[in-house]
């Protein structure tokens, strides 16, 4: 595993692409030929966020894993389906939790081949060291949410993005 920042992580765009189609196209997120066709212009959208902060799991020169995210702002975001849709699914004593300190984890992405091996718990565990917060959002049948409950995630809202159910989840660090 390695820490990557913006540009670095723009230099694997392609392989971070691929990635991206080999774990969302398979259940439960079946994700249309559009939305995947999109995901070149999101994580652009991305890397520019500041204090982008990102690690990558090589195997072998091979792209097996990522995750990559920011710092929260000091207010929910607004403007995007995706942020409308949280804000109005959340209490206001969860919307406190989702502003900065905490780190917002953008994409956590391990291939279907490499899973169960410990690489997404890894990249969690390592992206999240040195934060007192974060939170992240999944599909609620996700083999990732079964993780995130076991390693102390805690669910606070559900809500719909486009047609994917979704759950929010939040972590605190251990005091």
């Amino acid at each position: 595993m390695r820490r990557t920042d913006a540009i670095q992580l723009g230099r694997h765009a392609t392989q971070l692409e691929s990635l991206y189609r080999r774990c969302f196209t398979e259940p439960p997120w079946r994700e249309s030929a559009e939305r995947l066709a999109g995901f070149p212009d999101r994580l652009t959208a991305h890397l520019g966020r500041g204090g982008f902060d990102g690690l990558l799991a090589v195997d072998d020169g091979y792209l097996v894993g990522a995750i990559y995210g920011w710092p929260a702002g000091p207010e929910l975001a607004s403007g995007s389906r995706f942020d409308d849709a949280l804000a109005a699914a959340v209490t206001p004593a969860v919307a406190g939790r989702l502003v900065g300190p905490a780190l917002i984890v953008a994409e956590l992405m391990v291939d279907p081949a490499h899973q169960r091996r410990g690489i997404g718990r890894s990249l969690l565990t390592r992206f999240v060291t040195g934060w007192p917060s974060a939170w992240l959002c999944t599909h609620p049948e996700a083999p990732a949410a079964g993780m995130y409950r076991r390693g102390g995630w805690r669910e606070e809202a559900t809500f719909a993005m486009e047609e994917y159910p979704m759950v929010l989840f939040t972590w605190q660090a251990p005091v």
